[in-house]
């Protein structure tokens, strides 16, 4: 009895050995194509899927652990994240054995789904029909999970033959005789090719694609409409201007359209340009219209334009500002929250202040001390000249308590004027005429003037035409699409090149871009508003 309990004690663990050694049996890697552009380095990007190793990745990918922790530097503290983008070195003769390497047996390859594709973008990448798809993996119908595991059937090809692209092939042959040199020679060194010069536009006019999620929330739809608006007013001054709308509700647009256009405007969520950014790899521009945070695709994608001005412009241009209206008697107050030394913009603002030649005091505080910072305010301002004060918050708590001591201030006769982020006209606690008591200070990418002829004309026309009021997403769909549309109609198939040329102004918005540190274009022109003590907020010129 007792030897049958001790081996039934031994299956059972045995039993457990098996079932932890299948719980950490690791995720297979496929090989990434996509490929990314960072200081003159070439890489692959590889999304991190659940259970896959370092060692597992460095082998697929024929380089070695150390290899993978040099081009991330930061993998070392973070560990290997699910979902996170490593970059692996790119070694094309590895790649190229990957890629030939066959699969199944021989008759198919395999093709794992990813969350944006459909069998009908898979079908045209293998330059095979969705029918022998279905018939070959059994499938009923089209639906297709993500990291499902297709089976795509051979064709028979050319030794070294790359599986034909019908779209892309279709694409070119629309390209003037010349362009398609260009392209073709160009090719070898895809490494060193700058995106934005293989854009050949072989029509007349500007033909771009709108694409928006028009079912999901009333910002894609006040967008879309300041978009008609700008066709509207775009046509009536004589402009040749094609716009094809795509719902993204419905599915991701056919690839074959978007490579006709002379660019992509949106998405907006960063999710979504990621999808169209991937389907047109490089070959027409995507432009963000709305989204700062989709900065962060810059740095795996070429042509991709950021229209929202990044955060820290608008705090650069803020300090730069302080620096101009700062004279000789006025007093400078930096004014930061104790324990908020790592959060973004009291970083950015204190690195700006930083760097000015003017002199100015610091005072931090937690809001426990709120009480006891009137006395510590008489100590740092001045009775004589204005004092200029920096709040280098996000934080609505702690502005509030701050808007409340230079309230107090004010009362014994301080002049105070207060420079502040952007982000404080969202705070709902603090009233609005505490920033004009104050002569808040304002940096942000977005403002519209009423007052403006220019302004109140499109107001008119919105409510007419839509009778409601226009929303700032409707501003934004409207001058996004005259800058380009109107750049495009100026500089034809360079005006990727001239989008620093100058500033351009928009209803709500301005246009200066410059190349980021990955050569795309982002936007940096801010603008600068100042709610006065009659209870009016202007735009600076």
């Amino acid at each position: 009895m007792k030897r049958l309990i001790t081996l039934f004690a031994s299956l059972l663990l045995l039993g457990s050995a098996a079932a932890i050694a299948q719980e950490y049996v690791s995720t297979p890697v496929t090989v990434s194509k996509e490929k990314v552009k960072l200081n003159d380095k070439i890489y692959l990007s590889h999304v991190v899927l659940e259970r896959q190793t370092l060692f597992g990745i460095a082998k697929a990918y024929g380089v070695s652990v150390d290899d993978l922790y040099e081009a991330n530097p930061s993998l070392r503290q973070t560990g290997l994240q699910k979902n996170a983008i490593l970059l692996v070195p790119y070694h094309e003769t590895a790649v190229q054995e990957e890629e030939k390497a066959p699969q199944g047996d021989g008759s198919y390859t395999e093709h794992t789904v990813k969350w944006y594709e459909d069998i009908e973008d898979i079908a045209r990448r293998y330059d095979v029909t969705v029918k022998e798809i279905m018939e070959l993996n059994g499938l009923k119908n089209k639906k297709l999970g993500t990291r499902q595991v297709l089976r795509i059937p051979v064709k028979a090809v050319a030794v070294g033959e790359a599986p034909a692209d019908s779209t892309a092939a279709s694409a070119l042959a629309a390209v003037p005789a010349a362009a398609a040199t260009e392209e073709a020679a160009s090719a070898p060194v895809e490494q060193a090719v700058d995106t934005t010069l293989l854009h050949i536009r072989a029509h007349e006019g500007v033909d771009f694609s709108l694409v928006l999620p028009l079912r999901s929330g009333e910002m894609n739809m006040d967008f879309y409409s300041g978009v008609l608006m700008a066709l509207k007013d775009l046509e009536a001054e004589g402009n040749k201007v094609q716009a094809h709308i795509y719902d993204l509700s419905a599915g991701l647009p056919p690839m074959d359209a978007l490579l006709r256009s002379d660019f992509i405007l949106g998405p907006v969520a960063s999710r979504d340009l990621e999808a169209i950014l991937q389907r047109v790899d490089g070959k027409v521009p995507v432009i963000s219209p709305l989204d700062q945070k989709a900065t962060v695709l810059s740095t795996y994608y070429h042509n991709f334009i950021q229209v929202p001005s990044a955060a820290e412009n608008q705090y650069e241009d803020l300090v730069a500002w302080l620096n101009q209206d700062t004279e000789e008697d006025d007093t400078v107050i930096l004014i930061t929250e104790k324990g908020a030394s790592n959060i973004a913009a009291p970083v950015a603002i204190r690195s700006a202040m930083a760097r000015l030649t003017l002199d100015y005091e610091i005072l931090n505080y937690a809001i426990v001390e709120g009480r006891s910072i009137p006395t510590r305010l008489t100590e740092a301002m001045s009775l004589e000249g204005t004092n200029r004060i920096v709040v280098a918050t996000e934080s609505e708590a702690f502005m509030g308590d701050v808007v409340r001591n230079l309230g107090i201030m004010q009362g014994k006769g301080y002049d105070v004027v207060m420079y502040a982020p952007s982000k404080v006209r969202t705070f709902d606690t603090i009233e609005g005429s505490a920033y004009h008591d104050a002569l808040l200070h304002i940096s942000t990418s977005y403002f519209a003037d009423y007052t403006a002829p220019e302004v109140d004309r499109f107001v008119q026309a919105y409510r007419a035409l839509f009778n409601t009021e226009p929303s700032q997403f409707a501003f934004q769909g409207y001058d996004t699409t005259r800058y380009f549309v109107q750049t495009v109609a100026q500089y034809g198939n360079a005006w990727t090149r001239h989008l620093g040329a100058k500033k351009e102004n928009g209803l709500h918005t301005d246009f200066l871009f410059a190349p980021d540190q990955n050569g795309n274009p982002h936007n940096t022109a801010v603008r600068r508003i100042v709610f006065r003590k009659n209870y009016t907020t202007t735009l600076e010129k």
